[in-house]
């Protein structure tokens, strides 16, 4: 029980340290901007064979090695926000037709929660939401 008590407080640091943090918001809305020290990674997502690399200044999808598409400049609605479910990245992109939201939940894991909801296609659609949980990759 101990351990799971600091591993929650632990989590707890670490949103507080996260929300204290500066996000750079005098970029324009179509610009990621993160701070300098979450050069994040990448991450795969099983449902599509994709992988998502989270940058600093960018999120880039790729298939294999080929690239699909740099979000740089290609987006409205940029927001950052910390909550009671982890810190979230969402942003909407006219060229994809999509909405994507990317959480870090509040754990010691480094995986993060993928959502994108489709503009295109009606609210029938199976594939309009994909709620899917994307992995570190090393």
């Amino acid at each position: 029980m101990k351990k799971f008590i600091v591993a929650a407080i632990m989590a707890a640091l670490c949103v507080f340290a996260v929300a204290a943090d500066d996000v750079d918001l005098t970029k324009p809305a179509t610009q990621i901007r993160l701070p300098d020290d979450w050069n994040f990674g990448k991450w795969y997502d099983a449902k599509w064979d994709a992988y998502w690399e989270i940058g600093n200044n960018d999120i880039k999808i790729y298939k294999g090695n080929d690239l699909v598409i740099s979000f740089d400049g290609k987006i409205t609605n940029y927001t950052v926000k910390a909550g009671t479910k982890g810190l979230t990245i969402s942003f909407d992109c006219a060229e994809t037709n999509r909405s994507y939201a990317i959480t870090k939940p509040i754990s010691l894991s480094t995986d993060l929660n993928l959502v994108v909801d489709r503009k295109d296609v009606p609210s029938t659609d199976p594939n309009k939401h994909m709620d899917v949980t994307i992995k570190r990759q090393k």
